[in-house]
C-alpha cells in the first residue's frame, strides 16, 4: 500500500455513513412502554443499606488514617536537620578543586549548588526540604572527594 491509497482510505473514513439499524424506533417504543407501565423504583433493602453504611464508615476511617499519617510524617522530621546548616553555615566554604578534570566540573556545579542552597536557607531557615537538599549536596561532594582519593 502506498501513500496515495492510504490518503484515499483516510478520505473515505471522513464521509458520513448510515447506521445498520434505526435505533429511534426501539427508543420510542421503550419510552412508550415506560410511560404506560409505571415502574416503581426499587427501594434499597436492608442488606444494601448495610453495605452502604459499611462502605461509608470504611472510607471515613481511611481518610482519618491518611490524615493522621500525613500529620505524623510532618512531625516525624527531626529538628536536628535544621541545626546542621545553622551551626556551621560556612561548612566547606573554601571551594574544592580536584586535579582530575572530569571531577572538576562536577565539583564546580556542586559548590555553586551549595552556595545557592545556603542563600535560600538564609531566606527560609525552617525549610526541611532545603536542609535535606543541602545535606545531599554535602554528601555528593564527599563522594566526589572519595572518588578523587580512589583515582589517586
Amino acid at each position: 500500500m502506498n501513500e496515495f491509497e492510504w490518503l484515499r482510505q483516510m478520505r473515505d473514513l471522513n464521509r458520513p455513513t448510515a447506521p445498520r439499524n434505526d435505533l429511534w424506533a426501539r427508543i420510542d417504543a421503550a419510552l412508550d412502554d415506560a410511560a404506560t407501565s409505571e415502574v416503581a423504583t426499587p427501594v434499597p433493602t436492608a442488606p444494601a443499606r448495610r453495605h452502604r453504611t459499611w462502605a461509608l464508615a470504611a472510607s471515613i476511617a481511611a481518610v482519618v488514617v491518611l490524615a493522621g499519617g500525613i500529620v505524623w510524617h510532618m512531625h516525624a522530621i527531626p529538628h536536628s536537620e535544621t541545626s546542621v546548616a545553622t551551626i556551621n553555615p560556612n561548612m566547606d566554604s573554601t571551594p574544592w578543586k580536584p586535579s582530575d578534570p572530569r571531577l572538576a566540573g562536577a565539583a564546580l556545579e556542586l559548590n555553586a549548588a551549595r552556595l545557592e542552597l545556603q542563600q535560600a536557607i538564609q531566606q527560609a531557615p525552617d525549610s526541611p526540604a532545603l536542609q535535606r537538599l543541602l545535606q545531599r549536596t554535602h554528601a555528593q561532594q564527599n563522594q566526589l572527594r572519595e572518588l578523587e582519593k580512589q583515582a589517586g
